[in-house]
Order: structure tokens, then C-alpha cells, then sequence
């Protein structure tokens, strides 16, 4: 006879779900954010657009590695974790912009 199935998954099948939610929107929302505060951060230069073009720039390199660090890392609470605190310094950042 058939073994019954249960109606909740298991650990082991919903952490490459959460893996890939980590590594995928929530990635590319941290993204997101890191670089609109970054004009704030990132000096002027000579020409005054440094500031524009840095965080252009380096997105693909921001996002990677946020990407990788999601897929690489062995413990996805770590990864949870830092990507919220990461998000967290730069929310406070950005309300202190926009309305400090």
C-alpha cells in the first residue's frame, strides 16, 4: 500500500524555493535600493556626474553578488539575515534623505 502523503512540505523541498525568492526578486530588490541611496554616498567628482554614473555602473556587480551570496551561501538564515540588514541601513539612509 501506498505511503499517505501530508499536505505540508517538507524543509528540505521549500529551501530551494526560498533560496531561489532570496536570490531572485529579493535580490534584485535589494538592488534596487542600494542603488538609489547610492548617489547620496558617492562623491560628486570633477565633472558632477560621478555620482549618476557610479551606481549605473556597478549594478551588475552589486546585484551579482548579491545573487551569488543567495546561492552560495550553505545557511539561508545568514542570507536572510544580512540581505535585511543590508536593506534596513539603507531604508534608514534613504528616509533620512527624503524627509531629514
Amino acid at each position: 500500500m501506498a505511503a499517505a502523503k501530508s499536505s505540508t512540505a517538507a524543509p528540505g523541498r521549500l529551501q530551494p524555493w526560498l533560496r531561489a525568492l532570496l536570490a531572485g526578486p529579493c535580490a534584485l530588490a535589494l538592488t534596487a535600493l542600494i542603488m538609489t541611496v547610492m548617489p547620496f554616498w558617492v562623491p560628486k567628482g570633477s565633472g558632477g556626474v560621478d555620482h549618476i554614473a557610479f551606481p549605473l555602473f556597478f549594478m551588475p556587480a552589486i546585484w551579482g553578488f548579491i545573487f551569488f551570496y543567495a546561492l552560495l551561501d550553505r545557511s539561508l538564515g545568514r542570507v536572510a539575515i544580512v540581505m535585511t540588514v543590508i536593506a534596513a541601513v539603507h531604508l534608514v539612509a534613504l528616509r533620512g534623505i527624503l524627509f531629514g
